[in-house]
């Protein structure tokens, strides 16, 4: 057998790791006494003492309570350095949680003074539309719009369907509550009771068949809706209309910005007054 093809053995303890595991392991101060070595230099003690000559009992207690006291004291040295690093932590985590704490604080009061300061140069005078902004107009949500519009385009012999904002639940205790429809002349041409509706309020969706009182077809062309409903003491009434409503969002619309007022939608140039909802 040729001698260059015999392998050298394998070391297990290098494959495994062991030596590593043993290279990385803190080094002892061989110059200090550790707890086992002082007990088996106690031991050994005990054993090689002179039998004619004993070591004396509260010695032997004196020396494992020092052992004891030792054991307890370095113990305790590193609970102490445990808990002191534990500390250090800690205290670095509040230091961070306080300075964002901190910012969050200033990011939010900063945003707060920008939202009051839009708001109040936008909605203070309520009876002009006009925004500083238009995404300030979100602002109006909530509120009662009355518009520009106040008519349909009706078509000649089509049905068209429409609706009314009521303010109040229709009570029909308080008078017969009525739809009226007027031509552009502000002749009524058209009237029917919607006592169907007692009890309910904000917006209610109504059909009308483009004809008049005698069921004849009405020309095509722009007619005025109102409705009359909860007659008062004092003889008036309440009035809903076309144009009129709460906003219930606003759209954008290339960056303009629409009210949407249950089935219409109003660019907000066409609003004439905003006012809080009673």
């Amino acid at each position: 057998m040729a001698l260059d093809n015999i392998k050298e053995p394998i070391d297990l303890n290098e494959v495994s790791g062991y030596n590593k595991a043993q290279e990385a392991k803190p080094k002892k101060n061989t110059n200090e006494l550790d707890n086992d070595a002082f007990m088996k230099l106690f031991l050994e003690q005990l054993k090689n003492q002179d039998p004619t000559s004993p070591m004396e009992t509260d010695k032997i207690i004196t020396q494992t309570a020092q052992l004891t006291q030792v054991e307890m004291q370095e113990q305790t040295k590193q609970t102490m350095i445990e808990v002191a690093n534990a500390m250090k932590s800690t205290q670095a985590t509040n230091e961070e949680l306080k300075n964002f704490q901190n910012d969050m604080k200033t990011t939010l009061e900063a945003l707060l003074a920008s939202i009051n300061k839009n708001a109040e140069s936008s909605i203070d005078n309520t009876s002009s539309p006009a925004i500083s902004s238009p995404y300030n107009s979100v602002n109006l949500i909530g509120k009662i719009a009355e518009t520009k519009i106040n008519g349909l385009n009706l078509e000649e012999g089509k049905n068209i369907d429409f609706e009314l904002y009521f303010d109040e639940n229709i009570d029909a205790s308080r008078g017969i509550p009525k739809i009226m429809i007027f031509n552009e002349n502000k002749e009524l041409v058209r009237e029917f009771d919607i006592s169907a509706y007692n009890g309910k309020g904000g917006y209610l969706s109504f059909s009308w068949d483009s004809r008049d009182s005698l069921g004849n077809s009405l020309p095509s062309g722009a007619y005025n809706v109102i409705a009359n409903y909860n007659h008062n003491i004092d003889g008036s009434s309440n009035i809903a209309r076309l144009g009129r409503g709460e906003i219930q969002s606003v759209i954008f619309d290339d960056g303009k910005p629409h009210l949407r007022m249950g089935d219409l939608i109003v660019p907000l140039e066409e609003a004439l007054e905003f006012y809080a909802k009673n």
